[in-house]
């Protein structure tokens, strides 16, 4: 038996969809979408499906409580762990974007101290490490556009999926700075002890395209 660790987030339904692109038959994860776990019945042999929160998840695949899942790439960048990532999936793709107020259309200028807000601060020391301009980040859990908003910060770095939330609050996405996708991640040992049926489903999931 595989285990798979799927996202409760905004990935979910694009792991879902990853698990029936590599032929298993998905249907109780429909049934029952309340369960931490779900087993599904494949002529391959069974799979147990955990649902996991979006930050847990690669603990429980490296510690080889599960065998592999699928995580957003925004999670893995903040995570220390050593998991492989066999292949990347094309669904809720989204950015990570500098936001600001609506009057703040271009990055700041050389020199300047800027006052960032991010859950994401690792992501941020790496995607601004090569500016012109200094940054203190303010590491928030939640609701990090309401920082430039409140004059907290000067800027956020966040998730930008539609950049609907950003117009809402009077805020402009100032600069895309990086791609998140979602990633399928295996543990080590378990791609050794699984490895025929794993590469079997990421042929068949680069085969129905939904997979890079």
């Amino acid at each position: 038996m595989i285990r798979f660790a799927c996202p409760k987030g905004r990935t979910r339904e694009t792991a879902i969809g990853a698990l029936a692109a590599a032929g298993l038959d998905i249907s109780p994860l429909h049934r029952d979408g309340r369960s931490l776990t779900t087993r599904l019945t494949n002529p391959s042999g069974d799979v147990e499906v955990l649902a996991l929160k979006d930050w847990d998840l690669p603990l429980y695949v490296e510690r080889g409580v599960a065998d592999c899942g699928v995580v957003g790439s925004d999670v893995l960048g903040e995570v220390d762990g050593d998991l492989l990532v066999p292949m990347r999936l094309v669904g809720s793709r989204c950015r990570f974007s500098l936001i600001g107020r609506a009057e703040a259309t271009h990055e700041p200028r050389p020199g300047a101290q800027v006052r960032l807000a991010t859950k994401y601060p690792k992501t941020a020391r790496r995607l601004l490490a090569s500016r012109s301009w200094s940054v203190e980040i303010l590491p928030l859990s939640g609701s990090v556009e309401l920082a430039p908003v409140l004059d907290l910060a000067d800027l956020a770095l966040d998730i930008v999926e539609t950049g609907g939330t950003i117009a809402a609050n009077g805020l402009v996405e100032i600069e895309v700075l990086e791609a998140v996708e979602p990633c399928f991640v295996v543990q080590r040992a378990a791609y050794q002890r699984h490895r025929t049926i794993l590469n079997d489903w990421f042929a068949r999931m680069e085969a129905a395209g939904v997979s890079t």
